[in-house]
């Protein structure tokens, strides 16, 4: 009797600890998993990819960062006409430990990109003379970018990051958005061409 109890109890363990790896390989695997158009078609293996990479420019910021943004074309040979059109943003971070990462963002994502940096500017001079305690303002994306400004006092600070686990992160100055919105803008005229 105390076998067939052991069996049992032993069967229910080693269930729970498979059923308890499995979740976390399934957790694991969603985390990896591409959120983007461009990252699912890039995902795809066993064929040839052509990617055309437009590079509008950098923002170069504190402490040694930076963000550069290029427009991406994304497409198999022979079928140009399913080209995947969006950006790439590479942030760079600086400081004792350097980290760079980078984030695609679909055409759409791209237009809402431009848009958000038009709204952050807007906020950050009307907010110039305006004490705040603390307050952030951030534009995120699906595949882990992120872009915004907080203010305390009168102080206002610009800052990017890309990246899930070990995120890269530029800080730089507010008069810098507008150079973002010149490459964000210039990017989303090009891939409109393309």
């Amino acid at each position: 009797m105390k076998a067939r109890l052991f069996d049992l109890l032993l069967v229910v363990l080693i269930s729970g600890t498979t059923l308890s790896q499995t979740q976390t390989q399934t957790d694991e695997q969603q985390a990896k998993s591409p959120t983007t158009k461009i990252g699912s078609f890039l995902a795809k293996k066993g064929r040839v990819v052509v990617k055309d990479f437009y590079t509008v420019g950098t923002v170069y910021g504190r402490y040694g960062t930076s963000v550069e943004i290029s427009g991406l074309v994304i497409y198999e040979p022979g079928q140009e006409a399913q080209r995947i059109r969006g950006l790439k943003i590479q942030v760079k971070g600086g400081g004792r430990i350097e980290s760079e990462n980078s984030s695609f963002l679909d055409f759409d994502e791209a237009e809402s990109f431009a848009k958000a940096i038009s709204y952050l500017t807007s906020t950050l001079t009307t907010w110039k003379t305006v004490d705040k305690e603390y307050t952030e303002i951030t534009f995120s994306t699906k595949d882990n970018f992120s872009l915004g400004f907080y203010q305390k006092g009168r102080g206002q600070t610009c800052f990017s990051e890309s990246g899930n686990v070990g995120k890269s992160t530029c800080f730089f100055e507010d008069v810098d958005l507008a150079t973002l919105q010149q490459m964000a803008d210039k990017a989303v005229a090009i891939l409109k061409q393309k």
